[in-house]
Order: C-alpha cells, then sequence, then structure tokens
C-alpha cells in the first residue's frame, strides 16, 4: 500500500467520521494489524475513544479483525479499498433511482448511513420520516415491495453473523445467504402510526451489497464503450451478451461460458429493435473484429457460440485510462507516441521517430519525458559482435501496462487527496454561512410543507443578503465542480481495479 493511498484514506476518513477515528484509521493503515493495547501506545488516544473509533470502522466494514497468536486478543487491520468507496455512495443512489425509482434510493440511501439494520426498523423509519411529505407520497406497502425488489436482485444482503469457535475468545464474522423476508405490510402500518414495534420480532441485519452495483458499473462502461465505437443496436447486442454470461458465469470470470448465438435472438425477438433482430449476426461479427476485444467466437454450433472476455475488456480500458492520462499531462504527440509503442509491443527509438509521424527533437523529447514517468519502459539488447568487431548495443522501447496502470492508480490518488483537502478547506473557510444557508432552506421547506404564506417565505429568505448569495452561488459552483472532480478520479480507479483483479 503506498504513501499516496495512505493519504488519500486519511482524508476521507476525517471528512466522513472525523480526527479521532482518522487517526485510528492512520495508525492502522502504517503498522498494518494491532491490538487495541498497541494502538492506545502508538497513537496516545484514551482507550474508549479507540474502541468507538474501532467500532464505527467495524460498523461501516472499514475494518477487520481476527485472532492474533494469542486467541484471547484481536487484531484489528484496515480496508482501505473500502473506505475510498465512501465516496462512490452517489453514484449508487443514482444506479439505484434509475433502475427501481426514488423509494429505492431512500432505502439504499438510509442503509448506506446506517451501515446495518433490520428491514422493518429501515422501512418504518423512512415511512416515519416522510408521512407527511405530500410530494413523495411514500406508503409503507410501496417500500415493502421495493425493498423485496432489491434483495432479490441482491442490491442488498443480510450482514455476515458472529460466530465463536471453539477455544477462541475472538468472533469471526460468518456471511449468510440471503432470504427473501416475508414482511407484513398491516404489522407495519401499525408500527408507523403508532410508533409501538413490539408486536415486530425482527432480528436480522440487512447491508448494501457494494458487489452487485459494481457489476452494474462494469456492464454499462463495457456498453457504452461498443456503443461508441459502433451504433446504439450494438451496445444492445453487447447488454444481451452481459445479461446471458450471468446465468451460465461467475459475474468477475476473465472469461465467460460459451453464450450461443440462438439465445441471443429469442432475447432479441422480445425487444423492439427489428434491425437489430434481423443483422443479429452481421452485429456479432462486427463486434467480434471491432469491439475491443470484449467478445470472441467459441465454436459454431448452433449457429455460433460467443465468450465475453472481461479481463481483455478491463486490459484495453485501462490501456484507454492511461493514455487519457497521458494526454491531459504531456499532450496528443505524446499520446500518439504511447499508442505506437503499445501496437509494436517492441520498437528502436529511430522506428518510434519514422511512424510518429513528428519532428525528431520533439519525439525525442516526449519520448524521454514518457520513460521519465514510468509510462514506458526500456529494454537494452546486444547483437552479435561481427569478427574482430564491437557488440552493438540497441535499445527496444515497450509497455509494461501493469506497471504504467500502477502509476496512474497513484496520480489519481494524489489527484483526489487534493480533491479532498481543496474541499475541505472551502467548507471550512465559509462554515457560518453554509451553515446560515443551511438553516434557511431547512426552514423555508418546513413552512411550504405547513402552507404558509409566500410573504412570510421570502421574509425568511431575505436574511440571506445579496453579497451573501453571490457568494454562495460562488462557492456552491467550486464544490460542484471539486464534487465532479472527485467522481471523475472514481471512475477511473474503478476501470484500474477491474484491471488488478485479474492476474497478468
Amino acid at each position: 500500500m503506498s504513501h499516496q493511498l495512505g493519504r488519500c484514506v486519511s482524508e476521507i476518513l476525517n471528512r466522513y467520521f472525523g480526527e479521532i477515528v482518522q487517526k485510528v484509521g492512520n495508525d492502522l493503515f502504517t503498522y498494518g494489524s494491532k491490538p487495541i493495547a498497541l494502538i492506545i501506545k502508538s497513537t496516545g488516544l484514551p482507550r474508549t475513544q479507540i474502541i468507538e473509533s474501532l467500532r464505527t470502522l467495524l460498523k461501516f466494514d472499514l475494518a477487520t479483525f481476527e485472532p492474533s497468536v494469542n486467541d484471547l486478543i484481536a487484531d484489528y487491520r484496515l480496508l482501505p479499498e473500502n473506505v475510498l468507496l465512501l465516496i462512490r455512495y452517489p453514484r449508487y443512489l443514482l444506479q439505484i433511482k434509475s433502475k427501481f425509482g426514488s423509494e429505492a434510493e431512500l432505502l439504499v440511501e438510509e442503509l448506506l448511513q446506517r451501515a446495518t439494520y433490520t428491514a422493518t426498523m429501515l422501512l418504518v423509519t423512512i415511512a416515519t420520516k416522510y408521512k407527511d411529505d405530500k410530494e413523495k407520497n411514500i406508503s409503507v406497502v410501496k417500500l415493502r415491495d421495493t425493498f423485496i425488489s432489491l434483495a432479490t436482485a441482491g442490491y442488498i444482503q443480510q450482514a455476515p453473523v458472529a460466530e465463536l469457535k471453539e477455544g477462541s475468545e475472538v468472533p469471526t464474522m460468518v456471511p449468510v445467504a440471503t432470504i427473501v423476508p416475508d414482511l407484513d405490510a398491516r404489522l407495519l402500518a401499525n408500527a408507523v402510526n403508532t410508533g409501538d414495534l413490539s408486536e415486530i420480532n425482527d432480528n436480522i441485519y440487512w447491508k448494501v451489497n457494494y458487489d452487485r452495483f459494481h457489476q452494474d458499473f462494469r456492464d454499462e462502461i463495457m456498453i457504452k464503450a461498443i456503443t461508441r465505437r459502433i451504433d446504439e443496436n450494438a451496445g444492445e447486442a453487447m447488454r444481451l451478451l452481459l445479461q446471458q454470461m450471468y446465468l451460465s458465469s461467475a459475474a468477475w470470470a476473465a472469461e465467460s461460458a460459451p453464450v450461443p448465438a440462438l439465445e441471443l435472438r429469442e432475447c432479441c425477438r422480445r425487444l423492439d429493435r427489428p434491425l437489430l433482430h434481423q443483422h443479429l449476426d452481421q452485429y456479432l461479427k462486427v463486434i467480434e473484429e471491432s469491439g475491443c476485444g470484449f467478445v470472441r467466437r467459441s465454436g459454431e454450433a448452433g449457429g455460433g457460440q460467443l465468450v465475453v472476455r472481461c479481463a481483455a475488456a478491463a486490459r484495453r480500458l485501462a490501456a484507454a485510462a492511461v493514455e487519457h492520462v497521458i494526454t491531459e499531462r504531456l499532450g496528443d504527440h505524446a499520446a500518439r507516441i504511447f499508442r505506437l509503442i503499445c501496437s509494436k509491443k517492441y520498437i528502436e527509438e529511430d522506428d518510434i521517430q519514422k511512424h510518429a509521424m513528428l519532428p525528431n527533437k520533439e519525439c525525442k523529447e516526449l519520448t524521454y519525458k514518457l520513460l521519465e514517468q514510468n509510462f514506458i519502459s526500456v529494454q537494452p539488447m546486444r547483437k552479435a559482435a561481427s569478427s574482430g568487431g564491437m557488440a552493438k548495443a540497441i535499445y527496444l522501447y515497450h509497455v509494461k501496462l501493469h506497471d504504467v496502470a500502477q502509476t496512474a492508480a497513484q496520480m489519481c490518488y494524489l489527484s483526489l487527496h487534493n480533491v479532498c483537502v481543496r474541499g475541505g478547506s472551502e467548507r471550512a473557510r465559509h462554515a457560518r454561512l453554509l451553515d446560515k444557508q443551511r438553516r434557511v432552506r431547512t426552514l423555508v421547506h418546513s413552512m411550504r410543507l405547513r402552507g404558509e404564506p409566500q410573504r412570510n417565505i421570502d421574509d425568511v429568505e431575505e436574511t440571506l443578503t445579496p453579497p451573501e448569495v453571490a457568494l454562495l452561488q460562488g462557492i456552491e459552483k467550486r464544490l460542484k465542480q471539486l464534487s465532479a472532480a472527485e467522481l471523475e478520479l472514481d471512475k477511473n480507479l474503478f476501470v484500474l481495479k477491474w484491471y488488478f483483479m485479474y492476474p497478468h
């Protein structure tokens, strides 16, 4: 784990949980797994604060524990990759809202904020919160049906259960198979109206299944790539291929099991896309030949069989992400040299100048910059010496994509840390003004729900002076730009992490 990743994780923990949790997280990141006694010694914090911080990290699945050499003591370890998921929460909410509606968004948002919750308490809490909101029109029955749909589709799952093994006092977390609950709408409605939960016996906790969202993100990236490269019908054919892949293969398999073209044709028949159904064979051939290696044909039996190559897709998209980084840092000509070296595998410097169609001086300068920043590598080789002559050395340039992707990931961590620091300083500098705006908006919203006259609402809104309003507009614009930058960096990190999943 790198220094840049540690700085980024530290800043995210500070933003969401405060300085004490940040200090404990930094200590675990620096030293690896440690018992509570050693954390107290290295941080200097009181035992109660450390226990509370560890409880918070464990609750949100940001840390884990295991028995140490002494089975009576637990060693705690930070999970940096899970900490990075905190900035991905807006993407989760947007994804679930687009697929299941606003009720699903409320359920997932509440579950993300609480980490784990029972189904009954989750539904009753949301229904009670929005009971008087006529705009949203939230009912317990809708929430229950949406919860069952989310559990069935795998977007939420049962939280693991702690089990104590014989001879050890440190429990282990055992995953539990998700069983769709049977929720009584009448009992839930009664609990919302009376606030009495004594009749409901529910001790099964639920949490968000991040992996299911990540599968959707992966599929969307592949579909958009094919759509941009060919057309919408080809993107739809790719979506059908991915759907069929889930029926017979593991979600993150490097290559799927063969998918018969006849099954795809049956799926096309149900869609309102006559052009795709009519020319499906041609579209599949174009995807195979021009689709960046996402798909390959594995046989001709039954009209042909196709294999989805997730590892090859990850490699191609990671190379595209690195190329984009090079374009932003060194310009289009450097990206052209990088593409040339990737396509040629190994190439001499003179051949780079010949094929890149750039002036010799500029080509050499950009090649050395790429080499200096670890985007390309050089392999010296010696030719066999002739009789009485000196052996001549040649230098072959090539791309070690795994190492280059690691370099790009470190750049993303550095940029993400800088964005988080800038956003935090922006909020801290204008904390009082932002707090005033928050109070005014909350008051105006409650007045509108009560149906008060517009004149009274205008009086409250005018407590923000025109200079304050102008300053707030500038602050909101900058914060939106920083949030957009966070999400873009997270998208690049997602592609790079997807690439690192497979051995290379």
